[in-house]
C-alpha cells in the first residue's frame, strides 16, 4: 500500500507542477509516451544513410525507402512514416557537425554527404 500511496503523491506533485507552469488542461488527458520501439542496432542507420549518400545525392525519402528495402520490410504507412522520421532526425545531426549538407535544387532538398566519396 505505501508504494500505491508514494505513486498518487507523485502524481499529485506533478498536477501542480503542471498548473505552475500554465497548464490548463485536465492533466488526466495527457497520452502517456508509447514504448520506444527498437529498430536499428548501434550505429546501424547512421550506416545505411551513409552507405545511400555514396551512391549518390538523394532526398530523405529515397533514403528512407533504401533503408527499408535493405533491411527486407515489408512497411506500412506507420513503418515508412517511423522510419522517415528517425532519417529526418539523423540527417539533422550528421548536418550538425558537418557529415552532410544540403542542396536545393529544381528537384528539392537533396542531401549529399562531405568527405565521402562515390564507390
Amino acid at each position: 500500500m505505501k508504494a500505491a500511496d508514494a505513486l498518487k503523491a507523485d502524481l499529485d506533485a506533478i498536477d501542480r507542477t503542471l498548473v505552475l507552469c500554465g497548464y490548463q488542461e485536465d492533466p488526466k488527458g495527457i497520452a502517456p509516451r508509447g514504448k520506444y520501439k527498437q529498430l536499428f542496432g548501434r550505429n546501424e542507420l547512421k550506416l545505411m544513410t551513409r552507405d545511400r549518400l555514396r551512391q549518390g545525392s538523394a532526398d530523405d525519402e529515397t533514403i528512407a525507402a533504401h533503408i527499408i528495402g535493405v533491411k527486407g520490410w515489408d512497411a506500412d504507412d506507420a513503418l515508412q512514416a517511423d522510419v522517415l522520421k528517425r532519417v529526418r532526425d539523423l540527417l539533422q545531426r550528421e548536418q550538425k557537425v558537418g557529415r552532410v549538407v544540403q542542396d536545393f535544387g529544381p528537384d528539392g532538398c537533396l542531401w549529399r554527404a562531405v568527405g565521402m566519396h562515390a564507390a
